[in-house]
Parts: C-alpha cells; structure tokens; sequence
C-alpha cells in the first residue's frame, strides 16, 4: 500500500540543496528525501567567495571543524579613485558595515559538515555523478517533488533547452593565498575601484585569505589573469598562482522570469542560483539560496506551493530594488567621488541593511544632501528609482528593448 507521505528527490547538494533538505526534513507529510549531488564531498568543490552573511541559516554549531573559520564583526568598503591610481594612494572614502553573524568560511567544510548531520538524521546522499536528462524525467516519474539546486543554468533549464531565458551574469576569480592579513582580519575589505563590480580580500585568518576580483557590467578586461594581478598590487594582497585561481560566473538576479522557479506540469521547483536570485549588484548569493530552500520549505508544509513563485519575489523584492539602485550610483555616474560620499552615508549600518533595506540606505543618503542630490540629479538614476519602485527589472532575454512587470506574470 503506497504510503500517504510524499517523497523528494532535491537536485544539487551546495547550500540551497542542503537548506531544502533540512526544511523538509522537519514535516510530518515527507518520506524519503534523496539528495543527488555530483561531486564528493571530500573532494575540492566550491569555487566562490566563501563569505556567509548570515550563519544563522546554516544549522551547525559556527566551529572551525564545522568550517566557520572567522567570525567578522562586518567588512570595509574602501572607495577608490580608478584601477590606474598609486598604491599608496589612500582611498577617497570608506566605511564599515556591521555583520554580527557574519563569517569567512572554508564552504566545502561547511557543505560537508551540513551534508553529514542531514545523513546521520536519515537523509539519503548520491554523490560523484551527475544526474543525465534521461534521468532527471525518471526522477519526475519517481518523486512527488523534484527541487532543483543545481545552480545557473539549472538542470531543469539545460533538459528544456532554454538556458537563454538567463539574461545576466558576473565574471569573477578567485583562490586562497598565505599573507599576513591581522590588521583587518575583523573587517575583511571590499575595494570599488572604478567599475561595475569590485576586488576583495577576505581574511579567513591571520595568515590566510580568499582574495579576488569581479565585474558585473559589460565592461571586462581583455585579460582576467593581469586583472586580478593588477588588483592585487594595487591593494595589498599577495597573487595567487595561476593554478589555484578559480574563473567562475554568477547569476545577476532576477535573471529568470519568477515564473520559471516553478514548473507545475512536472512539480518540479528551482531554488538559489538555478532561481537566477542571486544579488543584482555584488552577486551574493548563499544566503539567498538558503532562505529561498526554505520558503519553499514552508509553503509545501502549508500546502500551497503554487505560490512560491510569487512570494520568492516578494521574498527577493527589497534586495533587487535595492542593488538595481546602488548599482545605479556608479553607473548614472562614473563619479569616484560621488560613489565615496554613498560609502560614507552608510557608514554603520548592517550588511543586511545596505542588501535587503532599501529604505534605511535611502534614509541614511537623504542624511547626506549634497550626496543625496548629486546623486538625482540624473535622469537615468530618477528612471531608476521609477523602475525600482514599480517593481520592474530586466530579467526577461524575450523583452530586450524593455522591462517586465513580474508581479503581471
């Protein structure tokens, strides 16, 4: 006799998989969960900034063993004048922005620790292969649920043939170095040099650090290794080697139609990167991927999954409004200067406020009415404004000459 529970297959173990199987795994109404993750999880898997703002997400105790290897007090935004200035040249504003449950992690630790205490609670793990297109219709056969964490471009979208509907990404590099890295190992530094996107240097402790360097406008260098070299020179942290640098995209959310996180026909549900949620303006997106496993997590215990991909955009809503307007300032403008006078205004708040607050930030410029008016007194930030607060943005490839309004979809 088939059993009245429902049972879950979740596709892709990283952070948003992993999230998924740990909400469902607290309802009464769930089997069996089987998590398909291509990879090892001994083996060398993550390929990204390995930042937590939020560790509160992540269910394990925030040990070094569990991979939490340094608890920040938040991170510095150092504003600079271009990426052709002198290295000693100071930057022309900075400011530190509160994170009190942020971490620098060794994520693979983490993502192992996690996948292990979900295994011991009876969650069932195949691991190091991928899952093919034949077998992902046979998983849609077996499965009351599929949910799919597979990152961007989703699996769901490769089997369909639509990776096109992705409409944006972030280029970015990366590796851990050994330096010395105590004068900011409380305040890990986050460099805006000049163009869309920024260099980091992440202190994981005294001696070692992820460091790297992104874009997320059109605007790329020819050569992404100089690049990086570059930026390293100019901010103080030693080059990596070739072989351990990382070359990786991330999604720029919302850059899939909300629609597409959900596809009835099959009950199959998209969550983190294979969503396109990532953040718009500095590509975050672990702590997007985890709360995203978990509404959906919450609404299929109410029994109203149909909605998530409405309430996913009114999850993410606040974030894209407000990176659709922070990226705004350097893009409207151009100007260092007026980039630095932002930094500044912000000086104090939360990492949360200045991604998912769009109000605080605005309240803090209006503080700053020279900045605040330099800032508006440009036609193409008041567009923006217009756009971020009629809830219309970019992530339609079908509507190039244009914006869509998700919440008519």
């Amino acid at each position: 006799m088939k059993s009245d529970r429902q049972d879950v297959a979740i596709l892709g173990g990283a952070v948003s998989g992993l999230g998924a199987a740990t909400k469902l795994n607290k309802l009464d109404q769930i089997g069996e969960i089987r998590v398909f993750e291509r990879q090892e999880y001994d083996e060398k898997r993550v390929n990204c900034g390995e930042a937590i703002n939020d560790s509160t997400l992540i269910p394990l105790d925030k040990t070094q063993e569990n991979g939490f290897l340094n608890n920040v007090d938040g991170f510095q935004l150092r504003v600079h004048s271009g990426t052709n200035r002198d290295p000693s040249e100071l930057p022309l504003g900075a400011s530190n922005l509160q994170c009190e449950s942020g971490y620098i992690t060794d994520r693979d630790t983490v993502e192992a620790q996690w996948a292990a205490k979900l295994a011991d609670q009876g969650i069932a793990f195949e691991t190091g292969a991928s899952v093919t297109a034949d077998e992902y219709y046979e998983l849609i056969e077996e499965y009351d649920y599929v949910i799919d964490a597979t990152g961007q471009p989703s699996l769901s979208n490769k089997v369909r043939d639509t990776v096109e509907d992705y409409t944006g990404d972030m280029v970015a590099l990366n590796a851990t170095v050994e330096g010395d890295f105590g004068e900011y190992t409380d305040y890990p530094r986050i460099f805006f040099e000049g163009y869309v996107g920024y260099a980091w240097s992440f202190p994981k402790s005294d001696h070692h650090a992820n460091v790297g360097i992104g874009w997320a406008g059109d605007q790329r260098p020819d050569n992404y290794m100089e690049a990086l070299e570059s930026a390293a020179e100019r901010n103080g942290f030693p080059m990596p080697d070739r072989s351990d640098v990382n070359i990786y995209t991330i999604p720029r959310g919302p850059s899939l139609d909300p629609e597409s996180a959900y596809i009835p026909e099959d009950n199959v549900f998209l969550v983190g990167d294979a969503a396109g949620i990532a953040n718009r303006y500095q590509g975050e997106g672990i702590c997007q991927g985890i709360r995203s496993a978990y509404l959906l997590g919450d609404l299929i215990a109410e029994g109203r999954e149909n909605e998530y991909p409405s309430r996913l955009f009114d999850l993410m809503k606040s974030e894209y409004r407000l990176a659709h307007l922070m990226r705004g300032a350097w893009v409207e403008h151009e100007n260092p200067e007026l980039l630095a006078g932002v930094a500044e205004a912000l000086e104090g708040l939360t990492i949360d406020d200045i991604t998912r607050q769009p109000q605080r930030v605005i309240g803090r410029v209006l503080k700053h009415p020279k900045t605040a008016t330099e800032l508006m007194a440009n036609p193409g930030m008041i567009k923006r404004f217009y756009n971020a607060y009629t809830d219309t943005w970019e992530y339609s490839a079908a509507n190039p000459g244009g914006v869509l309004n998700a919440r008519t979809l």
